[in-house]
């Protein structure tokens, strides 16, 4: 089969971060062997949020994608199975309602299951909806198990499930996993984003300490800069702001005190609310608040009293607006992150 002339050969990826390196294990994987060249840039004294700890099942169908061993997986990132995400106070006070990453009941007779269960209901003898879900019972239970095919048609042949992990060790994983599969990583800070004059598409970057890396099409990861798309590009940015106030979050990890439970906990504050991550060796936390309502020191009170061990880190600010890239794919450029 003859590549076209027209082909893209060389990309380059700004960032690094679990992003950056998703996209460069990706590419690794489903272009490298045709001889695409992909090229990483970092800079290590910049760093990455590294907050993502907590994912959804389709983080099992990219790892999947990728043919990483599973187990190797979960050694590596010190990774939990999760099965779910617990709301804690969000209707009010001392409520909590838990949602799964499985099905409810099953269908009878081609009626959907809910429809049985709003009936019982009417008649006031409906059971909780959570016990006919296989998800949340093994998940208040800190029960876990892969899905296992040779059950047939059993709730245990259909069980679907995410990770928490710690990001950073993540991002390394990736990191191996494609510098095995040939992504070359480049060790610099950005200083300029040249561009063609005429059509204004990114032709190369400058890092600080004078190289030149150019490329076809460059992959942003560089998170909220937005270094290409927005600095470079000027892509622009819709705000949410009117509709997703939270602009502000604070993360601190903390010791782990009990077996890690198979869900994340998301518990609402007076401005926020508040993430709990279980990992093998320690839990994530975080509160992502409004700075309308709450200064920082309030929120960093809130978060550091409401841990579960002691902390072992200091608190790290975020800062963010909520909103939307207006393009996410302008001239050559695709944003990622």
């Amino acid at each position: 089969m003859n590549t076209p002339t027209n082909a893209i050969r060389r990309v380059v990826i700004v960032g690094g971060g679990t992003a950056g390196w998703m996209a460069a294990a990706t590419l690794a994987r489903l272009l490298g062997p045709s001889g695409l060249s992909i090229t990483l840039v970092e800079s290590e004294a910049i760093g990455t949020v590294g907050v993502g700890e907590a994912t959804i099942p389709q983080i099992t169908l990219f790892n999947r994608l990728l043919d990483i061993d599973e187990d190797e997986f979960v050694r590596s990132t010190q990774a939990t199975y999760k099965l779910g995400i617990e709301f804690c106070n969000w209707t009010r006070l001392n409520h909590r309602y838990f949602h799964p990453f499985g099905s409810y009941g099953a269908d009878m007779d081609g009626v959907a299951f809910h429809h049985f269960w709003l009936h019982q209901c009417q008649q006031a003898t409906a059971p909780p909806l959570g016990e006919f879900c296989l998800q949340e019972i093994a998940a208040k239970e800190s029960r876990f198990m892969r899905a296992d095919k040779s059950y047939g048609n059993s709730p245990l042949a259909f069980i679907a499930y995410a990770f928490q992990f710690d990001a950073s060790l993540y991002a390394k994983f990736l990191r191996r996993y494609a510098e095995e599969r040939g992504v070359n990583r480049i060790e610099g800070r950005v200083a300029e984003v040249r561009q063609n004059p005429a059509t204004g598409f990114v032709e190369s970057l400058q890092l600080d300490d004078g190289r030149e890396v150019d490329g076809e099409l460059f992959i942003d990861c560089s998170g909220f800069r937005g270094l290409l798309i927005q600095q470079a590009l000027n892509a622009g940015y819709d705000d949410w702001s009117e509709w997703l106030p939270c602009n502000r979050a604070v993360a601190v990890a903390c010791e782990r005190t009990a077996s890690p439970d198979p869900y994340t906990r998301s518990t609402a504050r007076v401005a926020g609310w508040q993430w709990r991550i279980p990992l093998q060796h320690r839990t994530g936390n975080g509160h992502v608040y409004c700075d309308q309502f709450s200064s920082d020191d309030e929120a960093i009170d809130i978060l550091l009293s409401n841990l579960d061990g002691q902390p072992i880190s200091d608190p790290r600010p975020l800062r963010f607006t909520t909103g939307i890239r207006r393009e996410v794919f302008k001239k050559n450029v695709v944003a990622l992150g």
